[in-house]
């Protein structure tokens, strides 16, 4: 695990309604064909996966989940565009198949530990394309900055 802070982030994004599961990944994989149509993915890209509401509160078809391509802010595209929030986060690799992510997901407050998690903001699914290479993603879990001293991490800016 590393620490992180995320600063001035924007993305081009699709969005689905409705549980989570197994659609995310076929809007993932339609996200994924719609950029190289558009000749927007490159081996600098990296992808964010964003399950914005908590399924213990939302009702199952009020569920939203992003995915999103990081872009500068000058970058014109067709897609929406938002920021994603500032923050410090907690950075885990994992590797990238179906069970271990599954895993993270069903085990993420023993991940995360005694981290002082901001729950008002969403856990972010990151994967750029050197992790993709070496079949790894990283799960980002936001954190409460005011809350957070940890001597054995260094902050990355």
């Amino acid at each position: 695990m590393k620490i992180e802070e995320f600063k001035n982030i924007t993305i081009a994004y699709m969005r689905r309604t409705g549980s989570y599961g197994p659609e995310n990944k076929i809007l993932m994989e339609n996200f994924k064909e719609y950029l190289k149509e558009k000749h927007l993915l490159d081996q600098d890209s990296v992808i964010l996966g964003i399950a914005l509401d908590n399924p213990a509160v939302t009702e199952k078809d009020k569920l939203r989940y992003d995915v999103g391509l990081i872009i500068s802010e000058d970058r014109s595209t067709e897609l929406s565009i938002r920021k994603i929030p500032d923050g410090i986060y907690a950075v885990f690799e994992l590797p990238h198949t179906e069970q271990d992510v599954a895993c993270f997901w069903s085990n993420i407050q023993q991940s995360a530990g005694n981290l002082p998690i901001d729950e008002t903001k969403p856990i972010i699914e990151r994967y750029s394309a050197d992790k993709i290479a070496k079949h790894l993603c990283e799960f980002c879990i936001p954190l409460k900055a005011a809350k957070f001293s940890c001597p054995k991490y260094t902050l990355i800016r």
